[in-house]
């Protein structure tokens, strides 16, 4: 009787049916990065006209009563290009794993024609830096004038740091960062100079983002998007939308 009692109950439960929806805010692996990238492509006709136009052929046979010209257009080829900036160190360690893997997803994809990445801490300054180590470094200026505005713009940060350092002159907490341009102007400048940027933030609960003033300064120049599977999925349509 007790496992009859048992198969009654599991089948009552079972009629039921107490499922959930699979969850979207989960955070990312590689696989799943590299999916939701897929979706900046963006085919464009460019270069020679080497690829048949088989619709326009037909339409140009008929107009001269069936004499055969070919017509020919340029192929699709993708013309995405995408600009990578990444915080690192301090308040960004826990999430290095995240992050790790993001890059690794866009380092490898094949969906860009081309694919730059730099570094910086806590905020972008007049300069960013080539390796993680923050050795070597650039000119945020030579980068802006280096590429052109349709780069897709993909910042990733906790932004978290003091309101100062956004605001103040020579604000920066690194002291290789001082500079008399405030942390706000340059990214300004990002945001103006680049038609399409985002910011993903490895920090995913939506919810205290408004409890930080410097997330909220920085909201209101990127769209801000969690770097989960949802997240990233809202970001690439962001970066895809016409302007």
């Amino acid at each position: 009787m007790g496992g009859q009692g048992g198969g009654m109950h599991a089948m009552k439960v079972a009629s039921e049916r107490r499922f959930r929806n699979y969850r979207n805010d989960m955070v990312l692996d590689v696989r799943q990065t590299k999916i939701a990238l897929k979706g900046i492509r963006q085919l464009t006709r460019i270069g020679l006209e080497d690829e048949l136009d088989l619709e326009g052929t037909i339409d140009k046979i008929a107009k001269n009563a069936g004499e055969i010209e070919l017509i020919w257009q340029r192929s699709r080829k993708n013309n995405a290009r995408v600009l990578l900036l990444m915080d690192t160190g301090g308040s960004m360690d826990p999430y290095a794993a995240l992050c790790s893997q993001l890059f690794t997803a866009a380092h490898s994809s094949n969906h860009f024609r081309d694919f730059q990445y730099y570094y910086f801490h806590n905020c972008v300054y007049h300069q960013l830096y080539k390796n993680m180590e923050r050795r070597e470094t650039i000119d945020t200026e030579k980068v802006l004038h280096n590429l052109e505005g349709d780069y897709k713009l993909i910042i990733v940060g906790d932004a978290m740091m003091g309101p100062w350092e956004l605001t103040e002159k020579n604000g920066a907490i690194s002291y290789f960062d001082m500079n008399d341009t405030p942390g706000v102007t340059w990214l300004k400048r990002l945001g103006n100079h680049f038609t399409h940027g985002i910011w993903l933030n490895p920090y995913t609960d939506e919810r205290h983002w408004h409890n930080t003033s410097s997330i909220s300064m920085i909201g209101k120049i990127f769209p801000m998007y969690p770097l989960t599977v949802d997240g990233l999925n809202r970001a690439v349509k962001k970066l895809t939308v016409k302007r």
